[in-house]
């Protein structure tokens, strides 16, 4: 899949007193510019917990042997290509698992060296190779389960080094040069979305999905295990949050690839063409308006999809964003495309046009088609096919959507309020009864009958 997002990568630009060390490249001091306060001046080496009692004299050597070459050393490091140099470099990678996994007394030394692997790879993805040859080599380091170990043992509080973790690793685990690894990506992703609310943070969980959604059997495993729900439970709750949007856009990007997987887009009860144009209206940064432009144009392909794209009034943004000054011309082109799709499926509805076709789709909406003025111009057309409208608005009565039972209640409110029979109509449908019911268990529709 061709790269068109950029990711979430590089170095936390700040004011360090010794800005110069792999460790700030981590995706940690995105999530929480607060570790800054904490490693600016520490000193992993000074750690009472490098006890020969506890951690093997050679590991205490080569982790500090590593970090006391300086960062530009340190990357030449992972260049070389002469035996002695892997060695030393091996041995460097093996002491800071082995301090991640044996040291129990000091947090903060083993936070330091999450952080510092994450830094190491953000810095330069091509060094995951390092990490993979020693999980491959004869002298196995299980790099996956001392991190996997680390994630379990990590305090509940402390999401940032979870998330941390959970970063490197879902990086390490779609390396390319990692076979036969399936079934830890799809245990380590299930891990992150079970109560991910107390496991990570909201950022830390989109970046890590960014990453592994882009594994064929993880991104079958989230779908298949219906985490999609969750997904727009977070865009929903954080979208003010530019970076996290343009991370699970990026995840909706990929998935819309998939022409198995665009019938989530087109069920409107998903909302996600609805809420993915919000997110248009809220961030109009090139970055974020980049990434939706990539997600419509993949699903111009679905009849559906344009059709609701339609509905919610794409075509009015694309007219507001090439009224737009662009330098990015593959966003021009998007537009372009875009809009020229739009226009060849544009119809004219009616209001009531409009009514009907939404009472077909099932799902009910708040909106100009459900107030006081529509139903006082428009309450006689539902006369229709022995009123057949009002039929359709007592089965939607019982759908599984609040919102849509809610609109049907306030719906057929208004149809017996101005048809002079409408109380009538209702009876002979036997809306009375369904209605009398969700009162005493729904609040939603209990609110819009009252």
């Amino acid at each position: 899949m061709h790269e068109q997002h950029q990711q979430l990568s590089g170095r936390a630009q700040m004011e360090t007193s010794n800005p110069e060390k792999l460790i700030y490249y981590s995706v940690g001091f995105i999530y929480d510019s607060k570790l800054l306060d904490q490693f600016d001046k520490y000193n992993p080496s000074d750690s009472k917990a490098l006890d020969p009692e506890i951690i093997k004299e050679e590991t205490i050597k080569s982790a500090k042997d590593f970090l006391a070459l300086g960062i530009e050393r340190q990357r030449e490091l992972f260049g070389k290509k002469d035996k002695a140099s892997k060695q030393e470099l091996g041995d460097a990678i093996r002491s800071f698992f082995d301090i991640i996994k044996n040291v129990n007394g000091d947090l903060t030394l083993v936070k330091y060296f999450i952080l510092l692997i994450d830094g190491i790879i953000e810095d330069d993805s091509e060094r995951i190779s390092a990490f993979v040859s020693l999980q491959k080599d004869k002298n196995k380091l299980d790099i996956i389960n001392i991190i996997k170990g680390f994630i379990v043992s990590a305090p509940s509080d402390d999401k940032i080094t979870r998330d941390v973790a959970f970063h490197f690793l879902s990086k390490f685990l779609t390396s390319k040069e990692l076979k036969n690894v399936d079934k830890d990506i799809k245990e380590i992703l299930n891990q992150m979305m079970t109560d991910y609310e107390t496991k990570m943070s909201p950022l830390g969980l989109s970046a890590c999905l960014v990453q592994l959604l882009k594994d064929q059997d993880a991104l079958k495993s989230f779908l298949g295990t219906n985490q999609l729900p969750i997904l727009k439970q977070i865009l929903q709750r954080y979208r003010e949050d530019k970076q996290l949007c343009y991370n699970l856009l990026t995840c909706l990007w990929i998935i819309s690839f998939k022409s198995h997987c665009l019938f989530h887009f087109e069920r409107r009860e998903n909302e996600f063409i609805e809420i993915i144009i919000k997110i248009l209206q809220l961030h109009g940064n090139e970055k974020i308006v980049r990434m939706v432009l990539f997600i419509f144009k993949n699903l111009c392909v679905s009849e559906k999809c344009v059709e609701y794209m339609l509905d919610c009034e794409l075509d009015k943004e694309v007219n507001k964003l090439q009224n737009r000054h662009w330098i990015d011309e593959e966003i021009k082109k998007y537009l372009t495309e875009i809009e020229k799709v739009l226009n060849e499926n544009y119809k004219v509805l009616n209001s009531f046009e409009k009514f009907k076709k939404q009472l077909s789709l099932g799902v009910l909406k708040w909106g100009p088609v459900h107030n006081d003025t529509f139903w006082s111009e428009h309450y006689l057309l539902c006369e229709e096919n022995d009123f057949d409208p009002i039929t359709q608005l007592v089965k939607l009565l019982k759908s599984e959507s609040d919102l849509t039972k809610a609109v049907a209640c306030y719906d057929l409110g208004q149809f017996a309020r101005y048809h002079r029979f409408g109380k009538l109509v209702l009876e002979k449908k036997h809306a009375k009864e369904i209605i009398i019911c969700l009162l005493y268990t729904s609040p939603s529709p209990r609110d819009a009958t009252l």
